[in-house]
C-alpha cells in the first residue's frame, strides 16, 4: 500500500530549518519516486496559494501567505495606475533598439528591498516600477541609485524585469580600498627590502669628511624653486652678474651619487625601480625616504653635497664655458613658484638677474627652432576624509619657465661634457616623425598642412649623418603647432604623430629640442638615468676605463620600459580619481566633447567635473546603427545618416563607474554640433585637393590612405601629451621638463601601433582609363587572375 502524502504542516516544518529543493525535500519525508508526480503536485498547490515559495535556484522555502492571484491582480492595478505608457514590451524589432531620439537603453533607478530575496527598481525619470528576479545576493544597497536594463519577462507576456546593468561591488568599495587596489594590480613595489633599509639607516648628514675635495659654494646665494608641497628638492640654481654684462649661472644638484654606491642592494633596487612613480594620493619613491626627502634633499639653510655645473655666459647668454664638479651648498632661500613671481614683483634683484638670464637662454633656443605645444595638465584635490574632491588643471606661473630654462642648458651641457671626455653616458635621444604617421595625419587633418613651407615630398629624402635632427620635418611641425593654435584635440593629435623620446649609450640628437647633444643630470633624486650621469662624470684616471657594474644598454633598456609603464601608471590613476567623483553622479546628464573614435565606440571628455569615458556604439540614444570609418576618423549611423567627429559637442548621460578601473561608460543622448556640409564629390576643388594629396602618397610610396590606429584610450586624456613636450612643473610635487626633463608621452609602443605601418600600397599602377579598367574586369572574371588587392 503506497505511502499517504504528508500534510502542510509536516511540509512546512522541514522548510522551516533550510530551503530544499523537491527531490531533497521528497527525501527527508521518506516518499518513494512513485510518489513523485502527486507530491510536486502538492508544493504546487500550496505555492499557488502563497504558503510556500520557490526560488530562482528552484528551492522551495516558507511564503509570505499571499495567493499568487492576488499577487497578480496587484501587478495589474499597478500597470493600470501608470497610464497608457505601461511596462508592456514593444514588438521583437526594437526590443533592444530605443524608439524615441533621445532614449537610452541602460536605466536609472532606485533600489528597493520588498523581501527577502524580492527587489525592485524605481526609474527615476519615469517613476515606473520593475520588478527583479529573485537572486541569493543583493543586487545593491536598499535605496541606493543604479543602472540597470529591462529584459522580456520569461512568464508575463506584457513585462518586463529589470537587471543591474553593471555589478553595484565597485560602487560599494571605499577609497582605501581602491587606493590598496590600484597598488597591488599596478605592480608598484610596496617597501624596500630589509638589506636596503638597514644600510641607510647607517647614513648620517654629511659633514666634515664628506665635504673634503669639494667646491665650496656655502657664500653664494642659491635659489631653491618647487611647487609647493614638494618632498624633495633637487635643484638649485645661482646667478651672478661678471663685469662686461656676462654672468656666471650655476646649476646646484643633490649629489646622490656619493650615497648609492655603484652595484650595491640600493643603487640594483634604485635601477629596478627607474624612477619615482607620483600617484595623486601619494609617490612610490626611488630611492628610500631618509635620502630623498632629507640626506640628499637640498633643504634652506643646511649644508648638502652637491653635484654642481657651473657655467660662464656672454651678455647673450650664449655659453662661453662648463665645468662640472662636487661641491658644498647651503640655501639661501626656499621657496615655491608663487612665491618667486611675487618677490620678482618686489624688485628681488637675485629673482631679477635669474629671470634676466633665462629670458635670454631662451631667445638663443628659439633662434635654432622651438616647438612648443599648448597642453594642460591634470591635478587632483583631495578633501578632509582623503578622497578625490576635484580634478583641476595644474596652473602655471612665469617662474616655472625660469627653472626650466636653467635645467636645460645643464642638461645639455652634461651630454657635451660625456661625449668630450668619451664617458659612457646615457643620452636622451628623440627621433624625427615617420613619413607614415605624417601621411596619416595629412590625410585625417589636410587643413592643418594648408600653407605648408614644406612639400610633402622632400620628407623622403634621405638625410647624411647619424643624427636625428631633421630641419625639413622640424620646420613642417612648426607650422602645424601654429595652425592648431589653442585646440587641444589638434595638439594631441600632432603629438600622437610623433615620436616618443627615450634613452640610449650614443648622443643621436633630440628632434623636438633639435639640439643633438642632449642627457639628464638635474633629477637624480628620482630619476636612474640621471643618478648614471652623475657617477660618469665624477669618474677620473683609471676609472674612465674600468668596467661598469651594468650593460649601459640594458640600463637604456630597462628604464625606457619602466618609464612607459609609469606614464600609463599615472594616467590611469588620475581617471581612478575622476571615476570616484562620478560615482555620485551616475544618470546625470553632462555637456561633452569627442575626444576620440574608434570601432568599439566614442571617447569623451566633461568639463565639470572633469572627466572622460566611452560611450559606446550602442548606448547611442535612438534606433540607429553606428559604423566607425577609420579612413576619415569618424563614426555614422547607417540609417539617418548622422555623424560624430573628434571635437564635436554632444551632451551625454553617465551610466556606469568602475573607480577600480579608472572606466566610466557614458550614452550620447544628443549631439549638440551642427552637421557638416556635405562635399560635391566631382567638385573642381574636391578632385585638385584629392589630385595633390595622391601625387603627395606617390612621392612618398603610397597608393592609399593609411590606415590609424590609437592607443586604449584614443581620447588622450589626462597627462597625454609626449614626453618632449616642456613640460610645466607642477604644483603637487617637484617635476622639471625633458624638453624637457619630465615631459610625459605617447609612444608608438603605447599607441600600439603596428609595425606594419600604413603602406598599403606598392608600386603605383601606372594604368589608367577606360582600357586600364576593362583589363582589370577582365582580370577579375578570370577565376585564378589578380584581384584588385596587393
Amino acid at each position: 500500500m503506497p505511502n499517504r502524502l504528508p500534510s502542510e504542516e509536516q511540509i512546512i516544518a522541514i522548510l522551516r530549518d533550510e530551503p530544499m529543493v523537491g527531490s531533497q525535500l521528497r527525501g527527508a519525508l521518506g516518499l518513494p519516486k512513485k510518489q513523485k508526480m502527486a507530491f510536486k503536485q502538492l508544493l504546487a498547490d500550496m505555492v499557488e496559494r502563497g504558503l510556500l515559495k520557490r526560488t530562482s535556484h528552484k528551492e522551495y522555502q516558507l511564503g509570505d501567505g499571499e495567493p499568487l492571484d492576488e499577487k497578480e491582480e496587484k501587478r495589474r492595478r499597478k500597470f493600470a495606475e501608470q497610464g497608457v505608457e505601461d511596462n508592456r514590451r514593444p514588438g521583437a524589432r526594437s526590443r533592444r533598439q530605443n524608439d524615441k531620439e533621445n532614449e537610452t537603453r541602460v536605466k536609472r533607478g532606485i533600489l528597493h528591498q520588498t523581501g527577502e530575496e524580492a527587489w525592485e527598481v524605481h526609474e527615476l525619470e519615469t517613476g515606473k516600477v520593475y520588478e527583479m528576479c529573485h537572486r541569493r545576493t543583493a543586487p545593491g544597497k536598499d535605496g541606493e541609485t543604479i543602472s540597470f536594463t529591462l529584459y522580456p519577462h520569461p512568464k508575463l507576456k506584457h513585462s518586463y524585469l529589470a537587471k543591474v546593468d553593471r555589478t553595484a561591488e565597485a560602487m560599494n568599495i571605499s577609497w582605501d580600498e581602491v587606493k590598496t587596489k590600484f597598488m597591488e594590480e599596478s605592480n608598484l613595489p610596496k617597501d624596500f627590502s630589509p638589506a636596503v633599509k638597514k644600510y641607510v639607516d647607517g647614513i648620517k648628514e654629511p659633514c666634515g669628511k664628506d665635504f673634503k675635495g669639494r667646491v665650496d659654494y656655502r657664500n653664494l646665494t642659491i635659489l631653491c624653486i618647487d611647487p609647493e608641497g614638494a618632498m624633495d628638492h633637487d635643484d638649485a640654481i645661482s646667478v651672478e652678474r661678471l663685469p662686461g654684462g656676462g654672468f656666471k649661472l650655476g646649476v646646484h644638484i643633490a649629489d646622490v651619487s656619493y650615497y648609492v654606491p655603484e652595484g650595491s642592494d640600493l643603487d640594483e633596487e634604485a635601477l629596478e625601480r627607474s624612477y619615482t612613480q607620483y600617484l595623486p594620493w601619494t609617490a612610490v619613491p626611488m630611492l628610500p625616504e631618509k635620502l630623498s626627502s632629507n640626506v640628499c634633499s637640498l633643504h634652506e639653510g643646511v649644508d648638502r653635497c652637491a653635484f654642481t655645473c657651473m657655467m660662464e655666459l656672454d651678455k647673450d647668454a650664449n655659453v662661453l664655458s662648463w665645468d662640472f664638479h662636487r661641491s658644498i651648498v647651503k640655501i639661501t632661500k626656499s621657496i615655491t613658484y608663487q612665491q618667486a613671481v611675487v618677490m620678482m614683483e618686489n624688485g628681488d634683484d637675485d629673482i631679477k638677474a635669474l629671470a634676466e638670464v633665462t629670458k635670454l637662454l631662451k631667445i638663443n633656443r628659439t633662434k635654432e627652432g622651438l616647438l612648443e605645444f599648448k597642453s594642460t595638465e591634470y591635478g587632483c584635490k583631495f578633501n578632509e576624509k582623503g578622497e578625490p574632491e576635484k580634478i583641476v588643471p595644474r596652473e602655471t606661473d612665469e617662474s616655472n619657465s625660469w627653472v626650466e630654462e636653467c635645467m636645460l642648458i645643464a642638461n645639455n651641457c652634461c651630454a657635451k661634457e660625456l661625449a668630450k671626455r668619451k664617458l659612457q653616458g646615457i643620452y636622451r635621444i628623440h627621433e624625427a616623425p615617420d613619413t607614415k604617421d605624417i601621411m596619416e595625419l595629412y590625410y585625417m587633418y589636410p587643413d592643418l598642412f594648408k600653407d605648408s613651407p614644406v612639400m610633402l615630398r622632400d620628407l623622403g629624402k634621405p638625410r647624411s649623418g647619424d643624427t636625428n635632427l631633421n630641419p625639413v620635418a622640424f620646420k613642417l611641425y612648426q607650422h602645424l603647432v601654429k595652425r592648431a593654435g589653442d585646440d587641444e584635440t589638434l595638439t594631441n593629435r600632432i603629438l600622437r604623430s610623433m615620436q616618443k623620446a627615450h634613452y640610449d649609450s650614443n648622443s643621436f640628437g633630440h628632434f623636438a629640442l633639435n639640439w643633438q647633444d642632449y642627457s639628464h643630470f638635474t633629477s637624480p633624486i628620482r630619476r636612474y638615468a640621471d643618478l648614471w650621469c652623475h657617477r660618469e662624470l665624477a669618474r677620473k684616471g683609471k676609472d674612465i676605463e674600468a668596467e661598469r657594474t651594468n650593460s649601459v644598454i640594458e640600463v637604456c633598456d630597462l628604464i625606457s620600459a619602466n618609464e612607459i609603464k609609469n606614464m600609463k601608471v599615472e594616467r590611469i590613476s588620475i581617471k581612478v580619481c575622476s571615476c570616484w567623483i562620478l560615482k555620485s553622479r551616475l544618470g546625470d546628464d553632462f555637456e561633452a566633447s569627442v575626444t576620440g573614435i574608434e570601432e568599439w565606440g566614442i571617447y569623451v571628455s566633461i568639463a565639470d567635473p572633469i572627466a572622460e569615458g566611452l560611450v559606446r556604439f550602442r548606448d547611442i540614444a535612438g534606433d540607429d546603427y553606428y559604423v566607425f570609418n577609420p579612413d576619415q576618423g569618424l563614426a555614422y549611423g547607417k540609417r539617418s545618416g548622422r555623424t560624430f567627429r573628434r571635437g564635436d559637442k554632444v551632451m551625454v548621460r553617465l551610466l556606469r563607474v568602475d573607480p577600480l578601473r579608472g572606466q566610466a561608460d557614458f550614452s550620447i543622448l544628443e549631439k549638440l554640433s551642427s552637421e557638416p556640409k556635405k562635399k560635391r564629390r566631382q567638385g573642381e576643388r574636391d578632385v585638385s585637393e584629392r589630385a595633390d594629396r595622391a601625387a603627395a602618397a606617390e612621392a612618398l610610396g603610397y597608393v592609399s590612405q593609411p590606415d590609424e590606429n590609437f592607443d586604449d584610450f584614443a581620447g588622450g586624456g589626462f597627462n597625454d601629451e609626449p614626453e618632449y613636450m616642456p613640460m610645466k612643473r607642477s604644483r603637487d610635487r617637484k617635476r622639471s621638463a625633458d624638453f624637457g626633463e619630465h615631459g610625459r608621452g605617447r609612444s608608438s609602443e603605447a599607441r600600439g601601433r603596428s609595425s606594419g605601418g600604413n603602406d598599403r600600397g606598392g608600386k603605383s599602377n601606372k594604368k589608367s582609363g577606360p582600357k586600364a579598367f576593362g583589363e582589370k574586369l577582365a582580370k577579375g572574371r578570370g577565376g585564378r587572375g589578380r584581384s584588385g588587392r596587393r
